[in-house]
């Protein structure tokens, strides 16, 4: 009998080991956990979204909250990590909004280092010095190169000198894809930028058919070299042609054939990235004084880490404000000017910014975050943009960071920088005709088998709810996952809290 009893005995802590590991399992691999407080309506709709069959590779993570009152409407794995992709460009904002300011600006500035004669020689080196605008174009540098002409420069007896120590000269990020470095969203980052760090070529069929494709390279042509091996093909042929930049060097390769009447609308234009952004921006700043008629004895280009003493300012440069800047950055997702924020905010804190996960950046913006309530054991921050694969952060930090936003005196900075619903930068084309469109402000995300999206929404109540929405490892197609992410937010702007309707009047 005591055998007997003891095996049901045995059998019942069993049946409750199972339950138990089920229940465990339930939260490894993606069920809901949702709070005493959710909507079991709103919950069942949501699931059933997440559920399809499509994301059953997916791992899943989304936090949603209503932001006056704090009440958790949904959530699912939100005390995970995950890449966020570009959504990591909400923690940037966070830091670059709390330690720049949003009237922050950015100084680029050429100064003369020597005696200027009354003639307009200068007696030693002219130099251009960085401090991390990543958005000076070539325009800027040639107002700078007509402002030096009005200052009276004619003649520099040295050279042009180039000074990008603000940052160190880690140019990539950690652990970016190394096949996508020549692409227009993998730009080096450096204190001294021009143009996004990008060379635009422009590729022509050749007058017949054999001869080599003509190139244009703008906004100029000396910076790299080019390897044409690309060759003007048949009428009516294939268009085979392929242009790229060999990895760590300013090398253009071309190959393949395109075809003799090709129409000049479909003539192929590509943006490559450079190698050594500082120098580069220093090269087209000497030929923009020379096209002014400043001669210089000398034209072999030298990087420093300090001006002298002596050393006067012809011309400066001033950036748009931070709260600009947050705009370029975020609607159209650009890589370049999120990690020079970043790096700015080391700088602006240590003295210089250097990057990665132990870099001034990163640790300047971890103490900001603790400050800002988030948690920090569910945060790893590896850059500024979200190309790194080592970024990682849960859905549950990413709503406290947009939480903490919404309290601060200059949100609608942030707010304004987002991506709209229907209306502009990568939400341009999601939830039209929706009651999310012109509603929905939120930062999306994407970088391969990982789509992401964070942000604002507002319920048929007029409250404003706060979400996170990641998946990771999902290999249903990119358009599978951001129409279940515009479910989702379309549900929340219809959502209605009845109890909390019915009492208002």
């Amino acid at each position: 009998m005591k055998e007997k009893s003891g095996f049901h005995a045995a059998r019942r802590c069993n049946v409750c080991l199972l339950v138990l590991a089920c229940l465990s399992l339930s939260t490894v691999f993606g069920y809901a956990q949702n709070s005493d407080n959710s909507d079991i309506p709103l919950a069942k709709t949501i699931d059933s979204i997440l559920d399809a069959p499509a994301f059953h590779t997916a791992f899943e993570g989304v936090f949603i909250q209503r932001l006056r009152d704090r009440r958790v409407l949904y959530e699912r794995n939100a005390d995970r990590v995950f890449l966020p992709a570009s959504n990591n460009k909400i923690l940037t904002s966070l830091a670059a909004l709390v330690e720049l300011g949003p009237t922050y600006t950015y100084h680029t500035t050429l100064l003369a280092a020597g005696h200027l004669t009354r003639d307009g020689v200068l007696h030693g080196n002219l130099i251009i010095k960085g401090s991390g605008d990543p958005t000076l174009t070539d325009a800027d540098l040639q107002k700078m190169a007509e402002e030096a002409r009005k200052q009276g420069l004619r003649r520099v007896l040295g050279t042009l000198l180039y000074d990008d120590s603000l940052f160190d000269r880690q140019w990539l990020g950690d652990v970016w894809a190394w096949d996508d470095e020549p692409y227009y969203y993998s730009a080096e980052i450096s204190a001294l930028n021009v143009d996004g760090n990008l060379i635009t070529v422009h590729l022509m069929p050749g007058k017949k058919v054999g001869a080599p494709v003509r190139v244009e390279i703008s906004p100029i042509a000396n910076y790299v070299r080019v390897e044409n091996l690309g060759v003007t093909g048949p009428s009516k042929s294939q268009n085979t042609l392929f242009c790229t930049r060999l990895e760590g060097r300013n090398v253009l390769l071309i190959t393949g054939q395109l075809p003799r009447d090709i129409k000049s609308s479909d003539e192929p234009t590509v943006r490559l990235t450079i190698v050594d952004p500082a120098r580069y921006t220093a090269t087209i700043l000497l030929n923009d004084l020379q096209k002014e008629g400043i001669h210089f004895d000398h034209t072999r280009l030298v990087d420093i880490s300090q001006e002298p003493n002596d050393a006067v300012t012809l011309a400066d440069h001033t950036s748009a404000p931070l709260s600009t800047i947050l705009r370029l950055m975020n609607k159209p997702s650009n890589n370049l000017i999120a990690e020079c924020l970043l790096k700015t905010v080391g700088a602006k804190a240590t003295g210089k910014g250097t990057g990665g996960i132990d870099g001034s950046a990163v640790q300047t913006a971890r103490h900001i975050f603790q400050q800002a309530g988030l948690i920090m054991d569910e945060i790893r921050q590896a850059d500024g943009s979200g190309l790194s694969r080592i970024n990682f952060v849960s859905p549950h930090d990413l709503v406290l960071a947009l939480s903490y936003l919404a309290e601060q005196p200059y949100f609608d900075v942030f707010y304004d920088s987002l991506p709209i619903a229907g209306v502009d930068g990568s939400l341009y084309y999601r939830m039209k005709g929706t009651a999310a469109a012109e509603n929905c402000h939120a930062k999306t995300g994407y970088v391969s088998q990982v789509n992401t999206l964070s942000g604002y929404v507002t319920d048929k109540d007029g409250d404003r709810i706060v979400f996170s929405i990641m998946f990771n490892n999902c290999l249903a197609p990119y358009s599978t996952c951001t129409a279940a992410q515009d479910q989702i937010v379309e549900t929340l702007a219809n959502w209605s809290d009845t109890k909390t309707a019915l009492k208002r009047p």
